[in-house]
């Protein structure tokens, strides 16, 4: 074991249920973290009130885009930061870790969203760990059945699997990739030398965006498979194009199509994989003009979101925010 100090960094928004649940879980964990901070991006659900009356914090009616100390449970401290406006789950994750680091400045920092929980022993298993790795992420398992993966994930022989029991035969103990960003234990020496998270991203992509920059910087993730955080199973709806023999990950909302598209060629242009870019230009002029009937607006939409991310220009989705 070790006596390293930790701090749980929890984003939400408008998930207040689920948010509950996070925090209930947090504070059962076997080894319990020092300090909760809870980044609240502008929430309009009752948040801030139901976090108020479940547990009893002295939490302020008004928002002050900063973090407060609101309380003390079973020796953790809590902190909320209240932002007053919603800059998505970059913006959530890169404030928090910078106010983390800077005035809490623990040794350890466990990243998480709100729709998902920690097993009891989770941060238990990890701690050992953060000894001898920089970046460790527990096994993302599906929130509703335990056996099974979150998403499906390689084995050693390159074979995708959602079955847990599987991934763990396949890899032993230690997997030397990730899925980030769900319950990933990160060090000072990380955040030191990488950063936060890139706060322009708004949703989707910042989470690998800071993975790969730890590569570069010579930190190498890795999956503790025998740490469990259990999250949602993939979400994001897979679109079949070319006679059923791909799929094409599509949302039927410009906001989060200006993210996938600009945030990923971001990622394939700045981390080796520019070769992604016109093979995913391919299969979205098939979709865009072919499985959507010819759907010229919501192909030139993806196309000058391509463009954004080829440039680095992040500001394209503000357009589209309520």
């Amino acid at each position: 074991m070790t006596d390293k100090t930790v701090t749980a960094i929890v984003v939400t928004y408008n998930r207040k249920k689920e948010l509950m649940n996070c925090i209930d879980h947090l504070l059962k964990q076997i080894s319990k973290p020092d300090n909760i901070l809870i980044m609240d991006n502008c929430s309009d659900d009752g948040t801030l009130n139901l976090l108020k009356e479940r547990f009893h914090l002295n939490i302020l009616e008004t928002k002050t885009n900063k973090m407060e100390r609101v309380g003390n449970i079973h020796n953790v401290h809590i902190y909320v930061y209240s932002s007053d406006h919603n800059g998505g789950g970059s913006y959530g994750f890169s404030t928090a870790m910078q106010e983390a680091f800077e005035n809490l400045k623990t040794d350890l920092y466990w990243m998480m969203d709100d729709d998902g929980y920690p097993s009891k022993d989770c941060l238990k298993e990890l701690l050992p760990y953060s000894i001898s790795y920089d970046y460790i992420m527990p096994a993302s398992i599906d929130i509703d059945d335990h056996s099974k993966l979150s998403w499906p994930v390689r084995k050693k022989d390159g074979v995708k699997t959602t079955e847990y029991s599987e991934l763990c035969k396949s890899w032993g103990d230690i997997m030397d990739f990730v899925t980030p960003f769900n319950g990933v234990l990160l060090s000072s020496k990380c955040l030191q030398k990488v950063g936060y998270v890139n706060k322009d991203f708004f949703i989707w992509g910042d989470e690998y965006d800071h993975y790969w920059r730890c590569k570069k910087q010579g930190i190498n993730p890795v999956t503790l498979l025998k740490a469990k955080f259990y999250h949602p199973s993939q979400k994001l709806p897979l679109v079949k194009i070319c006679f059923g023999l791909f799929t094409a990950p599509y949302v039927d909302s410009k906001l989060r199509m200006v993210c996938l598209a600009r945030n990923y060629t971001y990622i394939y242009k700045n981390y080796g994989q520019a070769y992604k870019i016109p093979l995913k230009f391919l299969q979205y002029t098939w979709l865009f003009l072919i499985t959507r009937h010819l759907d010229f607006q919501g192909w030139k939409l993806y196309i000058v979101s391509v463009r954004d991310g080829l440039k680095g220009d992040f500001s394209r989705h503000k357009k589209y925010l309520k």
